[in-house]
């Protein structure tokens, strides 16, 4: 991937690796297939498919005969030829995959040590409730956010518009990053990710924070004549433009909803802390595709190798 802090601005992106990592393989929806397969095309990218298992209680039972090792392996055997049909139906679309299966805990830890090992340039997620806790999705994309080493695409929603557009999230108050701009990065990401998906329009949406003194609630002259100029700088119409006061869930969901978008693009603050004060709750809020990146990826402080409690560790 272009790295943003090259001082290459908004310079689309080079996505040559995608890494799409699901869970219920009988529930990952044709459309989840559809729209990687769409941008591994446009990207003319190879694809990692990648599942992560886990079953405690089976290997637990199965430890105690003494044929744990036996049965982890037939169960990551068993889900890698399902893995392989999905696979082929990436495939069938002219995509190069590969599948692969990992016996490992926790799912999200799992995901990252495969990032780790394959360096995808961008890591795809079904965010989708189907059979799973709404909490247990929720947090997997919250550490996913906090410790991916790559940028991440949320697939949300089943509703695909054929027209409709990708929106950067930009906040020129608070977008300069020691090693980067978040705005910068965003804006570019969206232009890769709009290329894409039939060169749909780019929105930029700027949420500005209301008055704390009972003021009316306007978007400043100043911030939002930044935003305009900023929106001019790439090319993007004033129709394009977005600039309201509230807060970014707000803001952005009414945002993503009226201009029927599909993807949401955010560049996020490196920093744990400063993800905490609301970058996650913003993903779980927004009904519509939401690709996530930052200007440098720390190290996740979690290693290649599978958690000492998940045996055995060579599967």
């Amino acid at each position: 991937m272009l790295d943003p802090g090259s001082g290459l601005g908004a310079r689309l992106m080079i996505w040559r690796r995608l890494m799409l990592a699901v869970t219920g393989l009988e529930l990952v929806p044709i459309d989840v297939l559809d729209r990687v397969g769409r941008l591994a095309r446009a990207f003319e990218a190879q694809v990692d498919l990648f599942h992560c298992l886990y079953e405690p209680e089976a290997a637990q039972a199965q430890a105690a005969r003494g044929g744990a090792v036996n049965l982890i392996a037939a169960r990551v055997e068993e889900r890698r030829r399902r893995l392989e049909r999905l696979a082929d139906i990436l495939r069938d679309q002219g995509v190069t995959v590969n599948a692969s299966v990992r016996w490992d805990f926790p799912i999200y830890e799992g995901i990252i040590r495969q990032a780790l090992r394959h360096k995808p340039d961008l890591l795809i997620l079904p965010a989708l409730a189907l059979q799973e806790a709404h909490r247990t999705l929720v947090y997997r994309e919250q550490r996913l956010i906090a410790a991916a080493p790559c940028a991440v695409l949320f697939i949300k929603t089943r509703e695909v518009y054929s027209k409709g557009c990708v929106v950067a999230a930009v906040d020129p108050a608070h977008a300069r990053e020691a090693d980067g701009d978040l705005d910068e990065l965003a804006i570019g990401a969206a232009k890769t990710l709009a290329g894409a998906l039939a060169d749909v329009p780019v929105h930029l949406c700027h949420a500005e924070s209301p008055a704390v003194d009972g003021a009316p609630h306007v978007p400043g002259e100043q911030l939002e004549a930044q935003v305009r100029r900023l929106a001019e700088r790439h090319e993007i119409a004033p129709t394009q433009v977005h600039v309201a006061c509230g807060t970014p869930e707000e803001v952005l969901s009414l945002c993503v909803r009226q201009a029927r978008a599909q993807s949401l693009v955010l560049g996020v603050p490196s920093e744990p802390a400063a993800l905490r004060r609301g970058s996650e709750r913003l993903v779980e809020r927004i009904e519509c595709d939401v690709l996530v990146l930052k200007t440098h990826y720390a190290h996740p402080g979690v290693g290649t190798e599978s958690s000492p409690a998940v045996l055995p560790q060579s599967l």
